[in-house]
């Protein structure tokens, strides 16, 4: 039997073939597909044709530690009410298969709505997300004492009501203990009115070894603090590297006095009172940042040169 007909077959008896990597090269386990256009409550999910209709039933089959994917299909759109997708299943990758303008969408209907982590070891990848109501408090929600959360590829987009009304006060917030997350080539924007965003990236809890590189976070507001902040708990190790900050009267970085890493090779552009304000993080070292406040105005250094001591 030929590719195509093997990919076409929905039973459960192809599924070590169907996600073996020769199929889709970084799965290891089994593969469910999720589908608002073709999916249904029972699946089983081994195919488009036979795809969930949720992310959640996907996760509910799903395996821990198993290296299970879920695939979100292109068109997909999943509406979130006051309510939670929790992604309880260690190693599990969720991974919206993208195509142009058909990637896979996730509305926020409700401001308690939200994408909940809740086990170690997990990735979500290649999704939009939407907020369709006024203040939505967390996108992507890393619980207490999860580790080895991957972030990628995500993009959020201006709120629904087309104003600047709708918007997510914190995009990714990360609580205590998640060491080792990583947020990383996401897409994080907001409509030019929107008043409520805090941060893009929120650090609310104590964590170790945090990674958020190659990012875009286009800011502004009375409700903004910073992009990337972590003003009120002190992480360590933390990594912020590559990442385009455009802001408006609040600095691009901000992390509590105390906190250690390395921040490097950011852009940040915004309307401050001095450039070093730019970046408030006196704990970390600071290497060939960036900032611009005028828009024909070439980036200058953030920080002061080191010196012999």
């Amino acid at each position: 039997m030929g590719k195509a007909n093997l990919a076409s077959v929905g039973t459960p008896g192809y599924r070590g073939f169907l996600n073996s990597q020769y199929w889709l090269p970084g799965a290891v386990g089994n593969v469910y597909h999720v589908s608002s256009v073709t999916g249904s409550s029972s699946g089983p999910g081994w195919t488009p044709e036979t795809a969930f209709a949720t992310i959640a039933q996907a996760i509910a089959v799903a395996t821990a530690n198993n290296g299970d994917v879920v695939l979100v299909m292109p068109d997909h759109n999943e509406g979130l009410g006051n309510a939670q997708i929790t992604v309880g299943v260690a190693g599990l990758t969720i991974r919206g298969q993208k195509s142009g303008n058909k990637r896979p969408r996730i509305d926020f209907d409700h401001a308690n709505a939200s994408i909940d982590i809740t086990a170690s070891g997990v990735v979500i990848e290649g999704v939009d997300l939407l907020p369709s109501v006024t203040g939505v408090l967390v996108g992507i929600d890393v619980n207490t004492a999860v580790t080895d959360t991957v972030i990628r590829d995500v993009r959020t987009l201006p709120g629904e009501d087309g104003s600047g009304v709708d918007e997510f006060a914190k995009t990714v917030d990360i609580q205590a203990g998640c060491t080792r997350t990583t947020v990383e080539g996401c897409e994080f924007t907001q409509h030019a009115s929107a008043a409520g965003v805090i941060s893009c990236v929120a650090l609310t809890g104590a964590s170790d070894m945090v990674v958020v590189r190659h990012n875009k976070m286009w800011t502004a507001g009375v409700g903004l603090v910073a992009p990337i902040n972590g003003d009120t708990t002190l992480s360590t190790r933390v990594v912020i590297e590559g990442n385009v900050l455009t802001t408006d009267a609040e600095p691009g970085v901000e992390l509590l006095t105390g906190t250690t890493g390395v921040i490097r090779e950011n852009d940040i552009f915004g309307n401050l009172a001095t450039i070093a304000s730019a970046i408030v993080a006196d704990g970390c070292a600071l290497f060939r940042n960036q900032y611009v406040e005028v828009g024909d105005e070439a980036g200058v250094t953030i920080g002061t040169a080191s010196v012999d001591d």
